[in-house]
């Protein structure tokens, strides 16, 4: 028991979120024309500074995009770009969260919409009380549910915590396991509750997470390298990860929980996800109507987090900070470590990736710097 626990802390760790069109696209140091090059140079460099690997930083304003690049990729010592692919853990549940949105408005659930229904008659969730828990209890971390499923680390192998844990592990968990409060009753962040609602929307659609993502999100938004699984040709660009003792890391895969984490991405594409957020807050033209209503469903904060300023929507979380209201998600695996933000005031954005485990809260205060630059420009 004692070796489960210790793995499980160290899954929570890696794939969590700390509550504390086409992108034009330059690399540092020919950035593009009112970017804060040098901040974001010095930001970038700290943020390496000792460690291996690489990073990506990516800044929107306006409809610019920027790059900056810093470390290695690989062992050959080639540079990042604003191509390389990284894990991103835990920004997947942001497509998560728009996943329930859109399905929201093409009319196939609503947030109310209740677990069980959407489960095999043969599962059930014991619950507190009579109150149900719905899509939206799981997409805002109120679902009662914990952080893991704790058969998760009976499932586990060496270097890949989630990649043999299935349907059936999941659901035996879920027809064993009885909540310890109501559904809505408090905040806690959930890997098992975000993967449980990627793994019912695509029930639902009768398909795979990762083609519902494809259909639904990166084919309309056109973001070619965000996808769960790569071709040889993506392969290529793939940054080697790196733990915190600095030794390579093989790369992570998801089975039943692919929604808390399994996506993989680069700079361009999350550059572009940002800007297409932005549009659709301020109205403008989405790439369809339908999904930019999803989009401003998702961004809407609706549930306190127990934590001064900090608020959750569909998976996104809002915190205030300096009279800046900002739109946020994090994420890591075990090699990996990711931020995307977005200022609803200024619209400006941030995207960071690093292939190396650095401390969450580092990579989390490097997007917040990178904000501050930008808005001080």
């Amino acid at each position: 028991m004692a070796k489960i626990l210790s793995m499980g802390r160290a899954v929570v760790c890696s794939l969590c979120a700390t509550v504390l069109g086409l992108a034009l696209v330059a690399t540092s140091p020919q950035v593009a024309c009112g970017q804060p090059a040098l901040a974001v140079d010095s930001i970038g460099q700290a943020l390496m500074e000792n460690h291996p690997g690489g990073a990506v930083i990516g800044l929107l304003r306006g409809d610019t995009t920027a790059v900056h690049a810093f470390g290695a990729v690989d062992s050959t010592g080639r540079r990042p770009t604003a191509r390389t692919v990284f894990e991103i853990g835990s920004v997947t549940k942001t497509f998560t969260g728009l996943l329930l949105a859109d399905a929201i408005e093409r009319g196939e659930v609503g947030r109310s919409t209740s677990v069980t229904t959407l489960l095999p008659d043969s599962v059930t969730v014991g619950t507190a009380d009579s109150t149900t828990m719905t899509l939206g209890h799981l997409a805002t971390h109120r679902s009662g549910l914990p952080r893991l499923p704790s058969n998760l680390g009976a499932m586990a192998r060496p270097g890949y915590p989630y990649a043999a844990y299935g349907d059936s592990a999941l659901y035996a968990f879920l027809d064993d396991y009885t909540l310890s409060r109501a559904p809505g009753a408090k905040y806690e962040y959930s890997n098992l509750g975000m993967g449980l609602l990627g793994q019912l929307l695509a029930r639902r659609a009768d398909t795979t997470y990762a083609a519902l993502v494809r259909r639904r999100i990166t084919g309309p938004l056109g973001l070619p390298d965000t996808r769960v699984h790569h071709s040889p040709e993506r392969a290529d660009r793939f940054a080697q990860g790196h733990d915190r003792m600095g030794r390579p890391t093989p790369p992570w895969h998801f089975e039943a929980l692919a929604g808390a984490g399994a996506l993989r991405s680069t700079a361009a594409d999350l550059l572009t996800y940002l800007r297409a957020h932005r549009h659709a807050l301020e109205a403008a033209l989405g790439p369809t109507l339908a999904l930019q209503q999803a989009m401003q469903r998702a961004l809407r904060p609706r549930a306190p987090t127990g934590r001064d300023s900090t608020r959750v929507g569909l998976a996104w979380h809002q915190s205030t900070r300096d009279g800046h209201a900002v739109l946020w998600h994090n994420g890591g695996t075990g090699g990996f470590r990711s931020v995307v933000a977005l200022d609803r005031e200024t619209g400006d954005g941030v995207v960071v990736l690093v292939s190396a485990a650095l401390p969450s809260r580092t990579v989390l205060k490097t997007g917040r710097a990178l904000l501050r630059a930008l808005r001080s420009d």
